[in-house]
């Protein structure tokens, strides 16, 4: 049922209604103007209309309530007299290789009325389309072709809408997806037998990895997902598990379990890099993360992770601990014609690039044949030294890494120390925290007011129901008996050698980690983050597809030797790795000291002074400076100050490169005043500016 205002200056007057009464519309409750005098138009106030769906089709609506609308109810007296406020932020992924793009942005300020939003979109630079009118604040759209998307949108009310905030570009290339049950139906519904089989009778063993998805597959086969099989195979390009390819019914397929070789180990170490960093945290090398929205969408494993959560720029210090218990060794043997013969009678066939992408696509390129199970802890110590002189900072360092090293222990135990977590709190330091296997759910406890307890905890109540896989190894798929004539390589897709598809992927992978390092510190500093930062993104997980795909390995190239396809943020043929290093700016710390010497006689001066830094693309540092610059990024150092007649001084950062320095000064008047007045002072500048800086390739 609608509902219909009759708004004036002064009061609302309330349209009745009456039951068994037709409902008459808008034109026939419309006063007359003598009736009226200077009270306005009736306004038919429509309801909210909010979404059950977050698909751009025919959502599924219900009626809510004006006042439960985001901004409010309907103002009281009248209106709305003014615009809502324009939404302060819209992002989305720059790039994807999905046909979905989720669109979110920030709330309105509506003034006290409900605030409905306007999305649009606009594709390869054409017109733009309205895509959602609603009150929701994020918006999933599907079925997107390939092609460079913009989006923007506004806020509106009953009378006025906003201006619009602009996204900036998003690059949607939906990859091909292979259907191998509709290839090979047959022989993949048996080995999905088997395979069930081989799972109902085998125990398997908890596993951070993630398993990727098969188009067509069953979901009995995506069940248990957090386990993993002796004989899984892997995609080492992108870290994921994949089916089991080997014969589980062949008799020389077994599984031994022994005491492991090396039952646990235990390490402090210094961060120097992010490099180092996964090292430390063990992301076997396949899965270093890149920073792109192909890694998120794939769901990240559990290594991904906690590298990702403790990935930062070179201004904060680091300290990883972690202690691996191994409870057992579990090591599978396998027989000469190690394959499912479905495999090697349907599929696989020598010198045939299709059959080898095929057999890829279910079985990745390695399988598993070992794995140690018990439990592992990590724990990332991060501090921001932003704040910090280079000196503070390496006392700091010092300081923290001396008492982790008194309470933590290679016995596997941690004692209790107050003096630790006074650093911990002086230094406002942040603990990072992930496990293997272990007490379920611990380390999303830890803090650093329990971190000494919850460590021994862990290490103490970690027992066989919680074991998982702490480490495994992965071995070549063997060739089948029937192929000895021929190589390896004319059975299987390569991906081994300095110029193969890994070690390409794993050059792009450190690009975008460089990238991330050099794009996510200007939000920290409250700075816009550079458009560039955005397109950047999407052409490095545009070359990255091509790596990660079998069927695109030929256009898998070197970082040295890559140049933008057609589909590009930049010009088609661009040199990326220049482009890169060109644009995609790294922050460098910058200082700039300047003194002044103001002295007035028998008069007056108005004092304006301005402390810059080398350039207006530089920043003051917020997280530093002291006195009346502390927090801004300034320090004002007065030697002598005499101001009889004049006012106080002012301190402001304007523009965002100098500090600004302000004073009246005036002399008194003789013969009772002071003659004179001076200001002498020097101000020092600390800040950051954008510098051009190559990217660094991995050899």
């Amino acid at each position: 049922m609608r509902k219909i205002k009759i708004l004036s200056v002064a009061s609302v007057i309330p349209a009745i209604w009456m039951a068994g009464m037709h409902m008459a519309s808008a034109a026939e409750l419309q006063p007359s103007r003598s009736e009226l005098g200077n009270q306005a138009t009736p306004q038919i106030i429509e309801p909210c209309i909010e979404e059950l769906a977050s698909q751009d089709t025919s959502p599924t609506t219900q009626l809510i309530p004006i006042g439960d609308c985001d901004g409010g109810g309907g103002g009281g007296g009248g209106g709305p007299y003014r615009a809502p406020s324009i939404p302060a932020s819209i992002s989305y992924a720059p790039y994807t290789n999905s046909k979905s793009v989720k669109v979110s942005w920030a709330a309105s300020n509506g003034y006290g009325f409900s605030v409905r939003y306007e999305l649009y979109e606009r594709k390869n630079y054409g017109a733009w389309t309205q895509v959602y009118n609603g009150y929701s604040r994020s918006r999933t759209l599907t079925n997107r072709g390939a092609g460079k998307y913009s989006y923007r949108v506004r806020a509106a009310n009953t009378a006025y809408q906003s201006s619009y905030k602009t996204g900036g570009l998003a690059v949607v290339n939906p990859r091909q997806d292979d259907n191998l049950y509709a290839d090979y139906p047959t022989a993949m519904q048996a080995m999905d037998q088997k395979n069930l089989q081989y799972r109902a009778s085998t125990v398997g063993a908890k596993t951070v990895l993630a398993r990727a998805k098969a188009v067509g597959q069953s979901s009995a086969m995506t069940n248990n997902e957090d386990r993993f099989y002796l004989g899984d195979g892997f995609d080492l390009v992108r870290g994921t598990l994949k089916e089991t390819c080997l014969d589980v019914t062949n008799p020389g397929f077994v599984i031994t379990k022994t005491p492991p070789l090396q039952p646990s180990t235990f390490d402090i170490s210094y961060v120097n890099d992010n490099r180092q960093l996964a090292e430390l945290l063990e992301v076997s090398q396949s899965a270093q993360i890149g920073f792109t929205g192909d890694d998120f969408s794939l769901g990240l494993s559990g290594e991904k992770e906690r590298y990702v959560k403790s990935v930062t720029d070179e201004s904060h210090v680091r300290f990883v601990v972690k202690v691996n218990n191994r409870r057992e060794f579990w090591k599978l043997n396998t027989p000469t014609d190690a394959l499912y013969p479905e495999l090697v009678s349907q599929v696989l066939s020598p010198n045939d690039d299709e059959a080898k992408a095929d057999f890829r696509e279910r079985c990745g390129d390695n399988f598993i044949n070992s794995a140690n199970l018990g439990s592992a802890l990590y724990l990332v110590f991060t501090f921001d030294a932003k704040k910090y002189s280079y000196e503070e900072r390496e006392s700091a360092k010092a300081e923290l890494g001396l008492k982790i090293g008194d309470v933590f222990s290679a016995n596997g135990s941690a004692g209790s120390s107050s003096s630790l977590t006074e650093v911990l709190d002086r230094l406002e330091v942040k603990i990072n925290a992930d496990q293997v296997g272990g007490p379920v759910g611990l380390a999303a406890s830890i803090t650093p007011a329990n971190v000494m307890t919850k460590y021994n905890q862990f290490v103490q109540d970690t027992n066989p129901a919680n074991w998982a896989a702490v480490d495994y190894t992965t071995n070549l798929y063997q060739r089948p008996t029937t192929y000895n004539a021929y190589t390896h390589e004319q059975i299987f897709a390569k991906y081994t050698g300095n110029q193969g598809p890994l070690a390409q992927m794993k050059r792009w992978l450190d690009l975008s980690v460089q990238h991330k390092e050099r794009c996510d510190p200007w939000a920290e500093y409250g700075q816009t983050r550079p458009t560039q930062c955005g397109t950047s993104e999407a052409e490095i997980s545009i070359a990255m597809d091509l790596c990660r795909e079998t069927r695109e390995w030929a256009n898998c190239l070197h970082p040295f030797q890559y140049y933008t396809g057609s589909l590009t943020t930049t010009n088609p043929g661009t040199y990326l790795l220049g482009w890169l290093s060109s644009n995609v700016k790294k922050l460098n710390e910058a200082t700039k000291s300047q003194s002044y010497n103001h002295h007035v006689h028998r008069g007056s001066l108005q004092v304006n002074d301005g402390t810059c830094l080398a350039s207006s693309l530089c920043f003051t540092n917020k997280f530093r400076g002291s006195g009346p610059g502390i927090g801004k990024g300034y320090s004002v150092y007065t030697g002598y100050y005499d101001n009889p007649k004049g006012g106080g001084r002012s301190y402001t950062v304007s523009p965002k490169h100098c500090a600004r320095t302000q004073v009246y000064l005036k002399t008194g008047n003789p013969p009772f005043g002071d003659t004179t007045a001076d200001w002498n002072y020097t101000v020092e500048v600390e800040g950051l500016c954008p510098i051009t800086e190559n990217f660094l390739v991995i050899p």
